[in-house]
């Protein structure tokens, strides 16, 4: 099943480790999602990529899932990342 979702901004958990693999929990308000890793060095390093750029500033994504919301292959189609103007102007007008 694919989803398409508009905000997507998810807390990520750290990895752990069960069935031998390395599982991520990416929690948003529309529920969890899971993704697997046959190592903790692949799940650090997505956490820390394109994950951790989804987590900050959220995007548009297009998520293939299988049965209990495992994510099989997620899609960054737009990332709300602001410019530094818009950064700098938030911060100076808060």
């Amino acid at each position: 099943m694919e989803v398409v979702i508009d905000n997507f901004k998810p807390k990520i958990t750290r990895p752990f480790k069960r069935k031998n693999e390395y599982w991520v929990k990416l929690i948003t308000e529309d529920g969890e999602y899971i993704m697997k890793f046959k190592s903790p060095l692949e799940a650090e390093d997505a956490i820390y990529g394109m994950l951790d750029d989804l987590q900050v500033y959220g995007g548009k994504v297009k998520l293939k899932l299988r049965e209990g919301n495992v994510i099989e292959k997620i899609e960054v189609l737009e990332l709300y990342k602001p410019s530094a103007k818009e950064l700098l102007d938030e911060y100076f007008n808060d």
